[in-house]
């Protein structure tokens, strides 16, 4: 063999490693529960976040490690690597020193092109408290037959003894039925008895299996959510709360559907407190904010917000006022196409220009039109105006633009959000496929079934869903092939450092690849340096946002940007 000939084989295995490495870095960001990589030899490669806090353990100290070591159950692990078969066992209890017990674990082979065992993947799970053993403690409500008040308190104690689980982020919610009392009067206390029991169900329901889900008292229930910071995805949390408990009640006893909306408080660990007595507390006094607002909403507690003060009142009216009279205006920033430089849509942006704070960002008033209650008639405005700029456009004889509009979990979750994107698609006249919705990656993925139904019936219409701030979330790969999606787009924390080539470029990479062998468009947000989208236009990205392109501009300018030709 030529030392050419050899230099060309090498080439190919370190290209062949390393998109085995980067699919591996993909795979593990992108699994839902803790999973690991193992080589032939059952020896750990690579390990993801649920992973590590399942251990305990920092991926240093897993990787290179025998499954068998960690799990001691050597035996029963070497038979299945000997057999290449899966392993599963239902409930696990690790070695002496890891703080976790009852775990389930599988464990599966994965296969080559060629059919041959190239390596095994293992997915680890909590297990569940056995049911009868809640029951002998007594533990549980006996209506609804969900854990108690002395039940939810010790669990959260369980989780706040944790640090690892407080640093993460721990969210206490509190569920509380708008107008319950009037049920009770109007149709007896077995049609009230009923649909408690029901709003249980449909709150344990939508909820995921490392949840906790109890009834405090009468028409108030607890839920705890573990390993949850990002604001964005409590808040799809809650949002499906409210949109399952305000689905009409059909119940024994009660002559017509029984219609109710529910509210919801949110305190956080350990921003509001790091004992359960003081989360508690937080999240009742958070829900009756919410009612006090209306009927339907969520809130978070805030020592300072909670009250109520008059700064932040007077704030809420000028928003609402902005909505009311459109005084907010749009930006547009535009999505250029990677192979031949051309403007091909844009993404349409908010902004507030209040006339006692000044411009505000959305960053700022998004959250504030969330927590107000005003976050429906904000998307709708936002929603009409881009529609109506774009058949402008369209009208001018610019060549064919998308427009993208963000959406809100909250938005998604509204019982008749696609009827009236319907009438605004045959009001502006604008064809569906003129249209993007963006939703960010978590609220996609915190979605109930009806909100996956609703999406599914958006896109029916012909308007195009995109996957947001991909990368920052928990979806799998299993799950995003499941969603009716027709693109994604990356976060642009991964962007920032795309070309140094280090985990931000290798899952950027990977990122694409997926997103490409699912059929979908992928956008890359962010690009400020030639770099970036060199790196991009190399690994096939289809398109790309960011200040090197352009800043968001208003549509004249816009306009006249896209009549330039093609900006490389």
């Amino acid at each position: 063999m030529s030392k050419s000939d050899a230099e060309s084989d090498n080439a190919a295995t370190l290209r062949k490693q390393r998109d085995e490495w980067l699919f591996r870095a993909a795979l593990l960001h992108l699994m839902t529960d803790a999973a690991a990589t193992l080589d032939l030899d059952g020896r750990v490669t690579g390990v993801n976040d649920a992973m590590e806090a399942l251990f305990k353990k920092h991926c240093s100290a897993l990787v290179g490690l025998p499954l068998a070591d960690i799990l001691g159950n050597g035996e029963a692990i070497a038979a299945a690597l000997a057999n290449g078969c899966a392993w599963e066992v239902a409930s696990l209890t690790l070695p002496a020193g890891a703080k976790v017990s009852d775990v389930r674990f599988r464990l599966n082979p994965v296969f080559d092109s060629r059919a041959a065992i190239a390596g095994w993947i293992a997915v680890a799970g909590i297990a569940d408290c056995p049911r009868a053993d809640q029951q002998a403690a007594g533990r549980l409500d006996p209506l609804t037959d969900l854990p108690d008040r002395d039940f939810i308190w010790a669990r959260l104690v369980r989780i706040l003894d944790d640090e690892d689980a407080v640093a993460d982020g721990v969210a206490v919610l509190c569920v509380d039925l708008d107008g319950f009392d009037q049920v009770n009067r109007a149709h007896g206390r077995a049609v009230g008895d009923a649909i408690l029991i029901e709003a249980g169900r449909r709150i344990a329901g939508s909820m995921r299996a490392t949840n906790f889900v109890g009834r405090l008292i009468e028409d108030t229930f607890m839920v705890l959510v573990p390993g949850i910071r990002s604001k964005e995805r409590i808040t799809a949390v809650a949002a499906r709360l409210i949109a399952y408990l305000s689905a009409p009640y059909e119940v024994k006893g009660a002559r017509d559907a029984v219609h109710l909306s529910a509210s919801v408080g949110i305190a956080l660990a350990p921003k509001n407190g790091h004992d359960s007595d003081s989360l508690i507390g937080c999240a009742q006094a958070a829900v009756d904010l919410a009612k006090q607002t209306g009927a339907g909403t969520y809130q978070f507690y805030d020592e300072d917000t909670t009250g109520e003060t008059r700064e932040r009142r007077s704030q809420v009216n000028r928003l609402r006022r902005a909505i009311e009279n459109g005084d907010l205006k749009l930006q547009y920033q535009p999505k250029v196409s990677v192979a031949s430089g051309a403007i091909v849509g844009a993404e349409a942006l908010v902004r507030w220009q209040d006339p006692e704070s000044g411009l505000i960002m959305p960053a700022d008033f998004i959250p504030l039109a969330e927590d107000a209650g005003l976050i429906n008639p904000l998307g709708h405005l936002v929603l009409v105006e881009a529609c109506k700029t774009t058949k402008a456009w369209q009208d001018a004889g610019l060549p064919f633009l998308r427009i993208a509009v963000n959406v809100s979990a909250r938005e998604i979750a509204r019982e008749n959000f696609n009827d009236g994107l319907r009438r605004v698609l045959a009001d502006t006249g604008i064809t569906p496929d003129s249209l993007e919705l963006e939703i960010t990656e978590s609220a996609i993925m915190e979605g109930a079934e009806d909100v996956i139904r609703s999406l599914r019936d958006i896109r029916a219409m012909g308007v195009h869903l995109t996957a947001d701030d991909f990368g920052t979330g928990y979806a799998s790969l299993s799950y995003l092939r499941n969603f009716p999606l027709d693109g994604i787009k990356i976060d642009t924390t991964f962007v920032s450092d795309i070309a140094a080539l280090d985990d931000a470029g290798g899952l950027a990479s990977a990122v694409i690849a997926v997103g490409h062998c699912l059929g979908m468009n992928v956008i890359a947000e962010g690009v400020e340096t030639d770099e970036q989208l060199t790196y991009l236009r190399t690994h096939k990205c289809d398109e790309v946002q960011g200040y090197l392109l352009s800043p968001p501009l208003d549509a004249e300018d816009f306009s006249a940007l896209v009549q330039k030709g093609p900006l490389f």
